[in-house]
């Protein structure tokens, strides 16, 4: 299946014609423009048809996603920013959810659901006129689509805790007057009956076709997810688990193992796409095709260099200790995700030294090429580690940390659900650092699982580190442990020692602040 890249902006310029756009809500809040169609009958009517409309759907996310990365870094410990940083940048930083904000917009967001909703209501068509479309196929692109779908609903439930629902394939946002909003409980369910029947099982032969299909946006990884967001932790462990097992229905599986070890770790992030044993879900970019990925002028020291890496994150990752004789995570964090140089001062001939952020320019010569990755298989061990943990009892919890720790590799004999795992390094044990463990002296469950959960939030916060993951990481466990000092600490810890440590603070100890408003 061909990939957006690799569609030409002839074929996404026809599509884009196609999709009908929506009525605002209100001012801007669905800042979406209408224009001339190619109608329905003229455009599926083949299988061609049907892949570049799937795929269309999925260049929104080339809009998206840097927005979404800066919102999570400055909303969370993960970035701070330089003096160069717009007022838009520091309002995030500091807590202030202003409207107008083009970084809080969620019109994008949007656009993905209406865009959706008009392939599926249409794509049927295509099986009267091309016998290549069969049923089987249909439903193959059907689950893709419905894939997409739900995880702009779930991003926006994240950002908003509760999103306008558009009943059925509506093409467009209705008036108004008559939007139904829901909650972020309500809209949850809703997602997880909307996926199910797309899920196959893995003995099941037309296992690799969906997959296939649906390579942007996993199905079982993302029903894992919007259950772990859901507190059911027994469903999101199983469908988390099924997703790493279920690699193209090939003996390799999405597995943390020796693939992408010392120096390779950075290849994650050269050509996302083809680096399939690590990642799952990719929006790419081509300075090529005039697709620019613009996240790089808010990072990079060649550019604006307007937001840079925490203290905070920066200290995490310098803490860490190394496994007994390894040189320690000597390809993550510094050198890899940030570096250390002289930058220029703004308006200014002097320079000082700051760190600055490099995930998104490994090749150097090349930055607006990067691609961003919405999932991989670190974020799945993590988030399955999670699930376990939570999951209560002491076989759970033991899954939890060789997950995070050392892996199934380790185990001997290995634990029968992970039979299949050999090779599996954990999350730490690929970087070389020491296993996290639980004092023996710690005999409260309680206080047990949440230390374990602590140990995963840290590691995600190196391991995913600019990736879009903090801030609603932090937000789910606050909520999990009705514990708004738990965000407000970890957030406001970046400000230590100054003025707005206090201010900051007191924000977050307000939960309606850890969502926008809707305008």
């Amino acid at each position: 299946m061909k990939n957006i890249k690799q569609i030409s902006p002839f074929l996404l310029a026809i599509f884009s014609v196609l999709l009908i756009a929506g009525y605002g809500c209100k001012d801007d809040f669905f800042d979406v423009t209408s224009g001339d169609r190619i109608t329905p009958d003229q455009h599926y009517q083949t299988l061609i048809d049907a892949n570049v409309s799937l795929q269309g759907a999925f260049v929104t996310l080339q809009d998206v996603m840097p927005k979404l990365i800066m919102y999570d870094g400055l909303r969370s410990d993960a970035m701070d920013v330089t003096p160069n940083a717009s007022s838009y940048l520091k309002e995030l930083n500091y807590q202030i959810l202003s409207k107008g904000n083009p970084l809080t917009n969620s019109a994008d967001l949007y656009k993905i659901i209406i865009n959706v909703n008009e392939v599926l209501a249409n794509i049927d068509l295509i099986k009267q006129r091309d016998r290549n479309f069969d049923e089987l196929t249909a439903w193959q692109y059907k689950g893709a689509l419905i894939g997409l779908r739900s995880w702009s609903y779930l991003t926006l439930a994240r950002l908003y805790n509760k999103v306008v629902y558009i009943d059925g394939n509506m093409v467009t946002l209705p008036a108004p007057n008559s939007q139904k909003v829901i909650s972020k409980k309500v809209i949850l369910d809703t997602l997880i009956n909307q996926i199910k029947p797309y899920i196959l099982d893995n003995t099941t032969g037309t296992q690799y076709e969906e997959l296939r299909i649906s390579r942007f946006m996993n199905t079982k990884a993302l029903l894992g997810e919007i259950y772990l967001e859901a507190g059911d932790y027994a469903n999101a462990a199983k469908y988390l688990k099924l997703a790493c097992e279920s690699y193209l229905n090939q003996p390799a599986m999405l597995k943390v193992d020796k693939t992408y070890k010392d120096a390779a770790w950075s290849a994650i992030f050269l050509n996302a796409e083809s680096n399939t044993v690590e990642n799952i879900a990719v929006v790419p970019f081509s300075r090529a095709e005039g697709q620019f990925n613009p996240i790089v002028n808010y990072l990079g020291k060649e550019f604006e260099y307007a937001v840079k890496p925490s203290a905070v994150l920066i200290d995490s990752f310098m803490a860490q200790i190394p496994a007994a004789g390894a040189p320690g995570d000597l390809w993550r964090g510094n050198g890899i995700s940030f570096k250390v140089d002289t930058i220029a001062k703004i308006n200014d001939s002097t320079f000082v030294t700051e760190p600055y952020i490099t995930k998104y320019a490994m090749d150097p010569t090349d930055p607006f090429s990067s691609d961003i990755i919405i999932s991989r298989a670190a974020d799945l061990h993590l988030m399955l580690a999670e699930a376990y943990n939570r999951m209560g009892d002491a076989t759970s919890r033991k899954y939890a940390l060789m997950l995070l720790n050392q892996g199934v590799n380790k185990e001997n004999p290995k634990p029968a659900p992970f039979s299949k795992w050999s090779g599996n390094l954990g999350v730490r044990g690929r970087a070389y650092l020491k296993s996290r463990e639980v004092p023996k002296n710690m005999m409260s469950a309680d206080s047990i699982q949440n230390l374990i959960e602590d140990f995963i939030m840290e590691e995600r916060a190196m391991e995913l580190a600019f990736e879009g993951k903090r801030w609603f990481d932090l937000v789910r466990v606050a909520e999990r442990r009705n514990s708004p000092e738990y965000i407000a600490d970890k957030v406001a810890a970046k400000f230590a020692g100054t003025d707005m440590y206090n201010t900051v603070h007191s924000r977050l100890m307000n939960p309606a602040n850890w969502y926008l408003p809707m305008e």
